[in-house]
């Protein structure tokens, strides 16, 4: 949740708590002495008794308002990205790996395994098959099948050698290709 999310959720829940507490006392005070006699405002009234474009508008704010809220409640209790840190059992205990330093890895061993090549975006991510990685890259003109059986070969070994863990699927989006650049 962003900060400014934070803050109108904060102010949101302030506001309410004054208007109930408000509504509180009126009930309070009026059950407490059968003789108290507390109008509801004049605003109020005239606000609920007939149609105008001031009612109009307040009831869109009011929807508008609570839509958001409910958005910022939703996104603050649900769950967020899966995991971050794979944990594997190693001799005498567990080992945790964490997700980003694995990204950041299988970057650099693509960009050493073909010069010239950008890797823009890597996702690793683990469903009902097995782990799996997805990788979008500007390379060099290369034969991409053979690129990718080197590619899928050299993650498996690293990720089974270093996290004891198979990668079933490589999904390798190349998003531009272009000539390799020679020396002068």
């Amino acid at each position: 949740m962003t900060p400014l999310a934070r803050v109108i959720a904060v102010v949101a829940g302030i506001v309410t708590l004054v208007l109930a507490g408000g509504a509180l006392v009126r009930q309070a005070a009026m059950a407490a002495d059968a003789g108290v006699s507390w109008p509801v405002a004049a605003w109020w009234s005239d606000l609920t008794a007939r149609s105008t474009t001031a009612t109009i508008v307040a009831a869109v704010v009011m929807t508008a308002l609570t839509v958001v809220l409910i958005v910022f409640a939703y996104r603050q209790v649900s769950p967020g990205e899966g995991a971050q840190v794979i944990e594997f059992a190693v001799p005498d205990g567990t080992a945790r790996l964490s997700v980003p330093a694995l990204r950041k890895a299988l970057r650099r061993r693509f960009e050493a395994m073909l010069p010239g090549s950008r890797v823009e975006e890597v996702t690793v991510r683990m469903d009902e098959d097995g782990w799996s990685v997805r990788m979008e890259a500007a390379v060099p003109v290369c034969d991409l099948q053979d690129l990718h059986v080197a590619v899928r070969e050299a993650f498996r070994d690293d990720m089974r050698r270093v996290a004891g863990i198979d990668i079933v699927r490589l999904d390798l989006v190349v998003t531009s290709m272009r000539p390799v650049a020679r020396k002068a």
